[in-house]
């Protein structure tokens, strides 16, 4: 038999108390005491008080407790960039508070990249029950090929209803993940005006005299000064396997999402929207908006010169194409110097916690909000999912609820970290969890790290909201149509992408000659040009409609 609500065990134990009250009237022996104090009664303890005072009618407060058998457990899946020490204590934290709030039971998984990918893949093949999984920068798992593929839940009716609070909070955001009028995602509420920086570690720079430069660089061959010297220092012994590193575990080192990098005078690169596409294909020229391919444009190919160049002198990770790891870890960890990366406002300051070094990281390039912005980093209810209510319900604490963001953010207080005077968070000695606060759902409800700042997170989300949006912000293509196209086109990219974005693959000498290689070739043959006209239409499209 199904165990009673506390609401309805609280409302039958007033009965009781007041019939024992009538009884009273006539037995003062067996009157229980009307405050319910310490004294118990043959009708409490008939209720399975076992001897406890009995219950107090539920509050309104009170209704909120779940028991056992009302919770409803749920399945998250997520990345992690730092691995999953401590993982189970911060688990366990939450489900306190999603429990009690909301009566939601959340089992937490969380994977590195190359692992988060295939057993996204292997999720839906076997139709494993997932009730909540984050969609990210890797294709397989990115919203494009959910949503072409249909494994993702449409969410118009699930968040008005069970997220009202997030759905209030998102506004307008929720166009960049809505498809032919359905809201596939949600994404990450956080600093969506990303730019691109290059991260170097500051006490290098500083045992080598060369901060100064660091902070004021603007172009790459001065860039390359730097990466040289520390090459020629053999700094700390050897300890520091590599100058610059993947930022990724796709290959890719300085070929950043949602920007042209390649250009010798960083002031002439330039950010584009890409409708949303996550396969890295598509660019928008906003002067003609015109689309491109990114892989077939010239800027591409300048920078993938850059990569041979430099690989070819030693100054890029010799397993960038093949690591498991991305820039934070790869410098946490000791094996390289800097990364290429995009991030936000208070970069320096955001990777002195993610990678345990003070950072020196001058911009590259600055990118507008776009569609693809908020398709980076989204949580989705897949279509495996069994508790889709329960899921939704979720999704809103992590949106809304700051306990909830700060433990997935910087992990258990106390032992993880501590905050200061100026509300600012800091790691402890003790720290065994790490992670990233633009993963989860609310950026801005986590603590800012030590040294941002006590108004960081209010600075930053006005920031956000007053940022220049790209024209085409809104405009998230849907690929069904082409989805097979996309899969062969994708294919091509895997197969050559690492070894050339990451120099240990040498590009030709002329970008006519790279025009005429395999990779080239081959994403025609497999229908890139199909892609592109497709897109095309579809943004002509769009922009007829505004």
């Amino acid at each position: 038999m199904k165990k009673m609500t506390k609401k309805l065990l609280a409302m039958l134990l007033a009965v009781l108390m007041v019939m024992a009250l009538f009884v009273g009237c006539g037995n003062s022996e067996t009157a229980a005491p009307a405050s319910g104090g310490s004294g118990s009664s043959g009708g409490s303890e008939s209720a399975g008080s076992s001897g406890s005072a009995p219950a107090p009618a539920a509050s309104e407060d009170e209704d909120e407790d779940y028991d056992d058998e009302d919770i409803v457990e749920i399945n998250l899946w997520g990345l992690t960039l730092f691995g999953t020490d401590g993982m189970p204590e911060v688990e366990a934290a939450i489900n306190e508070i999603s429990e009690r709030e909301i009566g939601v039971h959340v089992n937490i998984t969380v994977m590195d990249m190359a692992s988060y990918a295939q057993q996204c893949s292997l999720m839906f093949s076997s139709q494993e029950s997932v009730d909540i999984m984050q969609t990210t920068p890797i294709q397989s798992a990115g919203f494009s090929s959910l949503t072409s593929q249909k494994e993702l839940l449409p969410l118009n009716d699930l968040l008005p209803e069970y997220a009202p609070e997030t759905n209030e909070l998102l506004g307008d955001l929720v166009q960049g993940t809505t498809v032919d009028g359905n809201i596939y995602a949600l994404t990450t509420y956080r600093l969506l005006n990303s730019n691109c920086y290059a991260l170097m570690r500051k006490d290098i720079l500083d045992d080598l005299g060369l901060t100064e430069k660091a902070q004021n660089l603007d172009n790459w061959t001065d860039y390359e000064a730097i990466l040289q010297a520390v090459k020629d220092s053999d700094y700390d012994g050897g300890k520091v396997a590599a100058c610059l590193a993947n930022n990724d575990n796709d290959g890719t080192v300085i070929s950043v999402e949602y920007a042209y990098v390649g250009n010798e005078d960083w002031s002439q690169n330039r950010g584009y929207d890409t409708l949303g596409d996550t396969y890295k294909i598509i660019a928008i020229n906003e002067d003609t908006n015109t689309v491109e391919d990114y892989f077939e444009s010239e800027e591409y190919y300048k920078m993938l010169k850059l990569m041979t160049d430099w690989y070819k002198k030693g100054l890029i990770y010799k397993d960038a194409a093949t690591s498991d790891e991305g820039g934070d870890p790869l410098i946490k960890n000791g094996v390289t110097f800097g990364t290429v990366v995009n991030s936000e406002t208070g970069v320096e300051a955001n990777r002195l916690s993610t990678t345990g070094y003070e950072i020196v990281a001058p911009m590259i390039c600055q990118e507008p909000l776009s569609t693809g912005s908020t398709t980076k980093f989204c949580w989705a209810i897949p279509v495996t999912a069994k508790e889709p209510e329960a899921a939704m319900k979720f999704m809103n604490l992590m949106y809304t609820n700051a306990e909830i963001e700060n433990l997935f953010a910087w992990g258990i207080e106390g032992r993880d970290y501590a905050v200061n005077d100026q509300g600012e968070a800091y790691k402890l000695d003790t720290n065994v969890y790490n992670s990233a606060d633009f993963l989860w759902g609310n950026q801005f409800l986590a603590y800012p790290a030590e040294g941002q700042g006590t108004n960081f997170r209010t600075e930053g989300e006005a920031e956000m909201k007053n940022a220049p949006r790209s024209k085409y912000f809104g405009c998230a293509v849907n690929t069904d149509p082409i989805a097979n196209t996309l899969t062969a086109v994708y294919n091509v990219i895997q197969q050559y992408k690492a070894g050339y974005e990451s120099g240990s693959v040498p590009v030709p000498d002329t970008y006519e000659e790279y025009l005429q290689t395999d990779f080239v070739k081959g994403l025609q043959a497999a229908g890139v040009n199909d892609v592109i006209d497709y897109y095309q239409q579809q943004l002509d499209a769009w922009l007829a409609e505004q």
